[in-house]
């Protein structure tokens, strides 16, 4: 070629031209030109370099011996007969280190090859951030389909339109109305023995704690929140509170009377009605000071868990624990209870307080020793957990209406006859039973 001869030339003529300058001298062939035999044109980079140009072959089988075949070329641009090449799936493979990296899948470089990848899946609830990275929603949010954005969740919590929740409110409702009709017979019926027998002012303490049971159905179908969530520990302690303590302080002065009419010593003290009152005041004080400072202490708060399904569940965090551990209490109340109520179990006959009092005990305990293991088992189930919670409330509720004032109704309405003072007949002498105002029982020869 022309260019190839000048060039010789400079260097045997020792000239101190630059091959630039003689080619701008001569005007001949200065790149980029066309050379005239062939069809590209020649160039050179800033660096004085040529551009690249590549032969492609692949190994074929031919006449039954592996050859390489030329297929196609490279001069600035592919040229490429696919007819001479045998592809798989006659499909042409692409030339790369690793596939790109499917939705909800992030990049993570080989080591040594930042131009290899390996693709890890992102956790469940992460969104991919960029190529090489996943971040976690926040709690109440979840992925969306394209896995680039986190969604809030829908919330749920039982509703007052649920069937389960439906159900308990009329179960709540008819024991709230039952309640104010007791109430309402036994002030009606006030100055009868019957009632003063009973001691009139337990019984109104008694109601009204039965009443609160009732009415905290209500309160744990409400949606939770800070306030609904210490409403829940503070009511349900303090209305259990009001009935055992009522319930502990009657059986503990039957059980004093009895047994010192039975030994034939002088009544035993603190059994007036202020004594008692102030007993049972002091016992339902010390539960409702207790919560107050727990609830001072840890006032609680809401929160929203995930679920197996597509939402989260709105409820008091960590509310189990707290509602079984304001209820300890409680179960002090019952426990004392029905040991009185074991001891005056075979007190006279026709003073059968006591026995009503024993079977209400032992059915509390009863409903109590089913639902605690209920209240754990259904805890993945916050809807069937409340309702089940909600019964069991009522069902403590309605042991008490039935136990302890259904028999006093009975005699009211059906037995007015009897609804008089009464002798009693034990250990083969009379003794006749007086029935004070107060509600004391003072045995006598």
């Amino acid at each position: 070629m022309h260019l190839v001869s000048v060039s010789r030339g400079i260097r045997s003529a020792h000239w101190s031209l630059s091959c630039l300058a003689f080619a701008q001298m001569l005007g001949l062939y200065l790149a980029p030109f066309s050379p005239l035999d062939v069809e590209y044109t020649v160039r050179f980079d800033e660096d004085g370099k040529g551009p690249a140009r590549y032969n492609i072959f692949t190994i074929q089988e031919i006449h039954g011996r592996n050859q390489y075949q030329q297929i196609g070329s490279w001069a600035e641009k592919l040229t490429l007969n696919t007819s001479h090449s045998i592809w798989e799936n006659e499909t042409v493979p692409e030339s790369r280190c690793s596939e790109p990296c499917q939705v909800h899948q992030k990049r993570e470089i080989v080591l040594g090859n930042p131009c290899c990848w390996v693709c890890i899946e992102c956790e469940e609830n992460e969104v991919v951030i960029n190529e090489t990275t996943c971040k976690a929603c926040d709690p109440g949010y979840r992925p969306n389909t394209d896995h680039n954005n986190c969604s809030k969740l829908p919330v749920d919590y039982i509703r007052w339109g649920d069937g389960l929740a439906i159900g308990s409110l009329c179960f709540s409702g008819l024991g709230i109305l039952s309640t104010i009709f007791v109430g309402g017979v036994l002030l009606w019926n006030n100055n009868t023995p019957i009632v003063k027998a009973s001691g009139r002012e337990f019984c109104y303490i008694l109601l009204s704690g039965v009443l609160l049971l009732y009415i905290m159905t209500f309160i744990f179908i409400a949606r939770p929140s800070v306030v609904i969530c210490g409403l829940r520990r503070l009511g349900l302690a303090t209305s259990f509170a009001i009935c055992y303590s009522a319930l502990l302080t009657k059986t503990n002065r039957i059980t004093r009377i009895f047994n010192s009419a039975q030994k034939g010593i002088a009544p035993p003290r603190y059994i007036s009605l202020a004594s008692q009152l102030s007993i049972c005041l002091a016992l339902i004080t010390c539960q409702i000071l207790g919560l107050m400072i727990w609830l001072i202490v840890d006032p609680g708060d809401i929160e929203s868990v995930s679920s197996d399904k597509p939402l989260v569940i709105l409820k008091c965090k960590s509310g189990d624990m707290r509602i079984l551990l304001s209820l300890v209490y409680n179960v002090l109340l019952i426990l004392l209870c029905t040991v009185y109520a074991f001891k005056t179990r075979k007190y006279p006959e026709n003073f059968n307080e006591a026995k009503c009092i024993g079977f209400t005990m032992y059915t509390t305990c009863i409903i109590w020793l089913a639902s605690l293991p209920v209240f754990y088992v259904t805890s993945d189930d916050p809807e069937v957990q409340v309702t089940a919670l909600c019964t069991s409330i009522s069902l403590c509720g309605l042991v008490i209406l039935g136990g302890l004032f259904v028999p006093k109704l009975y005699i009211i309405f059906c037995h007015p006859e009897k609804n008089v003072k009464c002798n009693s007949l034990k250990g083969g002498s009379h003794k006749e039973m007086s029935l004070g105002a107060t509600g004391e029982v003072l045995l006598s020869h």
